[in-house]
C-alpha cells in the first residue's frame, strides 16, 4: 500500500478544503452582490464585462495584482481613455480610475 503524506486525522481533501471554500464563498457573496447593484439598475453596461472579470478572479482566488496581469490590455485601454463626464466621478484621472471609484462606491471592487 503507497504511504501518503496526509495523517489519518487529516485526510487530503479536509486540507485543501479551507482554502477552496474560501474561494468558493468569496466568488457567492461577490455574485449575489452584483445581482443586488443589478438589481437597481446601478451597474454600468460597460462596467459589467470587467465586473464578471472580478468574479472570476475570485473564484480563482486570485489576488488583485494577478487580476490585473490577467486583464492587462483592458486596463491599459481603460487607462488611456478619458473619464465620462455623464457619470458619477467625472473627475476621475482616466476611465479606468473613474470605474474603479465606482466599483468601489458600489462594493463591487473586492481588494484592499
Amino acid at each position: 500500500m503507497p504511504e501518503s503524506t496526509h495523517t489519518m486525522s487529516q485526510p487530503f481533501s479536509e486540507t485543501h478544503q479551507p482554502t477552496f471554500q474560501r474561494k468558493v464563498d468569496r466568488a457567492a457573496a461577490y455574485s449575489a452582490r452584483i445581482q443586488e447593484v443589478m438589481r437597481y439598475d446601478k451597474l454600468s453596461s460597460s462596467d459589467y464585462p470587467l465586473v464578471m472579470t472580478i468574479l472570476s478572479a475570485l473564484s480563482q482566488g486570485y489576488t488583485e495584482e494577478q487580476w490585473k496581469e490577467e486583464q492587462q490590455r483592458r486596463i491599459q485601454l481603460l487607462l488611456h481613455q478619458p473619464a465620462q463626464k455623464e457619470i458619477s466621478h467625472a473627475d476621475a484621472a482616466n476611465r479606468y480610475e473613474q470605474t474603479v471609484l465606482s466599483l468601489k462606491h458600489l462594493t463591487l471592487w473586492p481588494w484592499e
